[in-house]
């Protein structure tokens, strides 16, 4: 059973906030969220928020999909507008329909360094295969079909260039293991712009079901946790990798979240509004 009320309550209320990194974000970016949805329902393994080591630091792209062994990274921006870019791929240019131009980093490029230390990470023979998709429905693209090896599509173009290209890839010496892949959770606080990520390390999460009986959720197995905060007690709604959803309960759990600094935090469920596996 659950300990003592007061206790409980105590530690719920003087639990470790969810820290602050200096980095913004809005949880469920539109067109992010689209494209995991479309990828998900053509593909059997996709990975979001995948990390390789890199110096003294990370590598971070959004999405890894693994299709007949065969890795392919995916890059989402967001972008309105007509994108260009330079002749030399190094920039990338948006212009709004307000007129607005920017000058922007090229995600090819970014994109390219992330493939290459993957290769690298996880001895693999070939260089994964990679894209990025300008995903917002109001962007058009003046662009070559691809750059430096790497695929550029919008989000109507996706899911036929990735089932292409898994086609056209030669098949792998040895087929990559989506369960050796890295990748990061994100924990969401307050108005869901408190933001941190990192790894989480633990086997799983203890909570309880409505009846009072102990669970115990494994992290591998879950997409999203959103929390609906009670006095003593918060309820989790809790969807899967399947995407099937449950209901349970949390009072004093916590996560430890390895971040990408080195840090190790523990961070209490009962101070987070939403975590994206």
């Amino acid at each position: 059973m659950p300990q003592a009320f007061l206790p409980r309550l105590f530690r719920r209320l003087f639990a470790k906030k969810l820290p602050s990194t200096g980095e913004m974000e809005a949880y469920g970016a539109a067109g992010e969220e689209t494209i995991y949805r479309k990828l998900r329902e053509s593909f059997d393994c996709v990975i979001r928020n995948v990390i390789i080591p890199h110096g003294e630091g990370y590598l971070e792209k959004d999405f890894l999909v693994v299709q007949n062994g065969i890795p392919l990274v995916v890059e989402v921006k967001n972008w309105k507008g007509m994108i260009s870019a330079s002749l030399t791929g190094d920039r990338f240019f948006q212009e709004k329909a307000d007129g607005t131009r920017k000058d922007l980093n090229s995600p090819v490029r970014t994109t390219a360094r992330f493939l290459t230390a993957m290769k690298g990470f996880y001895g693999l023979s070939e260089r994964p295969l990679g894209m990025v998709v300008f995903a917002d429905p109001e962007c058009d693209i003046d662009l070559p079909p691809e750059s430096e090896g790497i695929a550029l599509v919008t989000g109507s173009q996706m899911i036929s260039a990735v089932r292409s290209m898994i086609k056209n890839a030669p098949s792998p010496a040895e087929p990559f293991d989506s369960a050796r892949a890295l990748h990061c959770t994100r924990l969401y606080a307050g108005d869901n712009r408190s933001f941190c990520k990192g790894m989480v390390t633990d086997a799983e999460i203890p909570c309880f079901t409505l009846s009072g009986e102990a669970a115990a959720l494994n992290p591998l197995y879950l997409r999203y946790i959103s929390v609906d905060h009670g006095l003593s007690r918060d309820k989790l709604t809790v969807t899967f990798v399947n995407d099937a959803s449950a209901i349970f309960y949390n009072y004093t759990s916590s996560l430890t979240l390895h971040c990408l600094d080195g840090s190790i935090l523990r961070v209490a469920l009962s101070r987070l509004d939403t975590v994206v596996f």
